[in-house]
């Protein structure tokens, strides 16, 4: 009889909590932006090294990315123009993201990144403050120069600046922002918490044309 009621007890909370899983319309939990649908699941975010909110979720991004499936990819769009910024150094800390991918230490750079300007309050003056913490961080000054002032760099850098400026063009400007598929924007107005939104950005990223 015990073990009846128990049962009971599973199925009723089971079915309780399904008719209340939340179901992710259109307009109220996502928009859909211009642009084409990538062929391959890929999360982007347009984030800044100086937004207090992007720091503060760099350990939600990172538990993001660890969860996607298999063949999904995760970016990461690094974005000038943030009010009372130098724009100078601004896209110097973008190619010092490139860089970082490129030379394959963007774990090390990004969290020191964001621990110099938010932790330790500190500014950088110019590249030569960007590429001493490169190089306070183990990477060797031939491999950071090479790479830092390639074409490749250079290149990937203006990719950036120009999918930044499509997205403002659609009145998108605060940070971080996720795009999902190259398509979907969520809507976080209704989201209660970090687990739900987690849920709607793999329900997106699964979604169908």
């Amino acid at each position: 009889m015990y073990r009846k009621i128990l049962l009971s007890i599973f199925v009723f909370l089971s079915f309780n909590f399904a008719s209340q899983a939340v179901e992710f319309t259109k307009g109220d939990y996502y928009i859909e932006i211009e642009g084409k649908l990538t062929k391959k699941k890929e999360i982007t975010e347009f984030f800044s090294f100086y937004c207090p909110a992007c720091f503060k979720q760099e350990p939600f991004m990172n538990e993001l990315k660890s969860s996607l499936p298999a063949g999904a990819k995760f970016k990461k769009i690094h974005v000038d123009g943030m009010p009372g910024r130098d724009i100078k150094i601004e896209q110097s800390l973008t190619k010092a993201l490139v860089t970082a991918d490129i030379l394959k230490v963007k774990a090390k750079i990004i969290p020191a990144i964001f621990k110099y300007i938010h932790i330790s309050k500190s500014k950088f003056s110019n590249d030569k403050d960007i590429k001493n913490l490169f190089l306070n961080l183990g990477i060797a000054e031939e491999k950071f120069d090479k790479a830092f002032k390639s074409f490749s760099v250079s290149a990937q850098s203006k990719k950036m600046q120009k999918k930044t400026k499509a997205l403002r063009q659609q009145g998108f400007t605060s940070v971080p922002t996720l795009i999902i598929n190259g398509k979907y924007k969520p809507v976080t107005n209704k989201i209660k918490s970090m687990d739900e939104y987690k849920k709607l950005i793999i329900y997106l990223l699964n979604k169908a044309a």
